[in-house]
């Protein structure tokens, strides 16, 4: 009882950060929330072993989220609101949304609470049932209650695929890459090139456009061929010394796609190709064509739930196909490399092999999501592939967990949402009340402080604290998270990871 509604508290916590943020109706999108926190976490840690004590421990910690979510709203309509000058509502509205909002919580908590503990594969098959309804109806509920926050999500979304790829890389094989986002670029600027008219203008003829759904594989390839190229010269290299490649690799792109804008091919004073501008210097390249599919409007960018749901497909299709290549006898051998590349190679693995597919695979996945991108927002822009990019995104499989899937998603969805979605909140909030307040010496202040400038520091903080007090990440690969509590672990959970490492040695051998 006490952890339910332990649990209970930190979901509603979460869910008054949300409230007193943005107000109004986001009470129904915090209810979402915590009742996914508090149904997870109470059907994961319920002592008891029946699907009642499941229904109960999720139905109260969704309660008591629940009733802190009606009691902030009150809250935040009382004093907030006012403060930053917003038209009060009524009263009756304040309790209808924030009962609202506790409804949602409690049964979401209780149906995830239960469906822990159905047999077998049925607990995880209704679990993931759950969590595919709350993906499906969320953006018409962003549409319907104004939240404005489905571009972010989308955004958010893309840099969870590029984490999927970097995973590979980092999570699986144990290198080490600081310049994922030239990957990233590149399969943005192939998709420019490919998708719109802008070489056929600078060159003054009419190029034929590809289609997306062909860009996109393109776009993948070509990143994986550069991955490839990447992966080559750094294969004697390991540790602080790949990492100083990488990052230098994932400065260069950007710098050449930047200054590509007079670009031409003279031999011997004879001019091949005529000086023009490749890439669009600072202005990159737009508009990139949308997709196109039956019924389906991409083009209007006034509703994006077409985005959402394509994105949300590839997601998946991306999952089965990374969940695919870890039991895959390559997969095995990623991560013996990663345990001991000295002993691996001794075992048979052909380390060359297995570093540059590594790469290349985890590079396909970058170039994947950067054609996605650039069509989504309509071009290729050198500031968009910044050194910054290729940080968040190893802050998101840091955070989650290396080499866990989950744990990658829930890392990028933290790391998005507060990067794009909470620090500009803030900053809006306080700008807000600092207008509205400017004969108040004490408040007006507010209007100078910007917590978007310390986004950078932010994550590094988080990273540093992550590190010293749990290193496996939030939802770590049971691998990792024995080879860091080895002291902790029991027999049983040793005696499996012997047993792990030897599968991986014995088809390695066998490869």
């Amino acid at each position: 009882m006490s952890r339910a509604i332990n649990i209970g508290v930190w979901a509603g916590v979460f869910g008054v950060f949300i409230i007193v943020l943005f107000g109004g109706q986001s009470v129904l999108a915090a209810g979402l929330i915590c009742g996914l926190l508090a149904g997870l976490l109470a059907g994961a840690r319920t002592e008891g072993e029946t699907m009642q004590a499941g229904v109960r421990d999720g139905l109260i910690s969704g309660a008591v989220a629940g009733v802190i979510l009606i009691v902030s709203n009150i809250l935040r309509n009382t004093f907030i609101t006012t403060l930053v000058g917003q038209n009060l509502p009524s009263t009756g509205e304040v309790l209808s949304f924030g009962i609202a909002g506790a409804a949602i919580s409690m049964v979401l908590g209780a149906a995830l609470g239960a469906a822990h503990f159905l047999p077998g594969r049925r607990s995880s098959y209704a679990t993931w049932a759950i969590l595919g309804l709350v993906i499906l109806i969320y953006p018409f509920l962003d549409y319907s209650i104004q939240l404005g926050w489905l571009g972010i999500v989308i955004t958010g979304l893309i840099f969870i695929l590029l984490a999927l790829g970097l995973n590979i890389v980092v999570g699986y094989a144990g290198l080490l890459d600081l310049g994922y986002a030239a990957f990233f670029a590149i399969g943005a600027y192939t998709a420019a090139f490919l998708s719109s008219s802008y070489i056929g203008d600078q060159l003054n003829f009419a190029n034929p456009r590809v289609s997306f759904w062909l860009v996109i594989f393109i776009a993948a390839a070509m990143a994986g061929l550069f991955g490839l190229i990447l992966g080559a010269p750094t294969l004697p290299l390991r540790g602080d010394y790949l990492a100083i490649v990488t990052l230098g690799f994932g400065e260069i792109v950007p710098i050449v796609f930047r200054n590509l804008d007079t670009f031409g091919i003279t031999i011997f004073g004879h001019e091949f190709i005529k000086t023009f501008n490749l890439t669009g210097g600072e202005l990159g390249i737009s508009p990139i064509d949308p997709p196109k599919l039956p019924g389906l409007n991409f083009a209007d960018r006034s509703d994006q739930r077409p985005w959402y749901f394509l994105l949300v497909l590839i997601i998946l299709f991306s999952i089965f196909l990374i969940n695919r290549l870890r039991g895959s006898r390559l997969g095995r051998a990623w991560m013996a490399m990663r345990e001991d590349e000295l002993a691996a190679s001794s075992m048979g693995i052909n380390i060359v092999r297995t570093k540059l597919l590594a790469f290349a695979m985890g590079a396909s996945f970058s170039g994947f999501g950067g054609a996605y991108f650039g069509a989504f927002v309509g071009g290729a822009f050198p500031s968009s592939f910044d050194f910054s990019v290729s940080v968040i995104v190893l802050c998101m499989v840091i955070l989650g967990g290396l080499g866990n899937i989950p744990g990658v998603i829930v890392g990028g969805l933290i790391i998005e949402l507060s990067d794009r979605l909470f620090l500009p909140q803030i900053t809006l909030l306080l700008q807000s009340i600092a207008q509205h307040n400017a004969n108040n010496p004490s408040l007006s202040g507010l209007q100078r402080f910007d917590p978007t400038l310390y986004r950078t520091g932010l994550f590094g903080l988080v990273l540093v604290l992550m590190m010293q007090l749990r290193p496996e990440g939030l939802l770590p690969n049971a691998r990792r998270k024995l080879e860091l509590h080895a002291d902790q672990a029991s027999p049983g959970e040793a005696a499996q990871s012997q047993t792990d490492l030897y599968d991986v040695e014995t088809e390695a051998a066998s490869s």
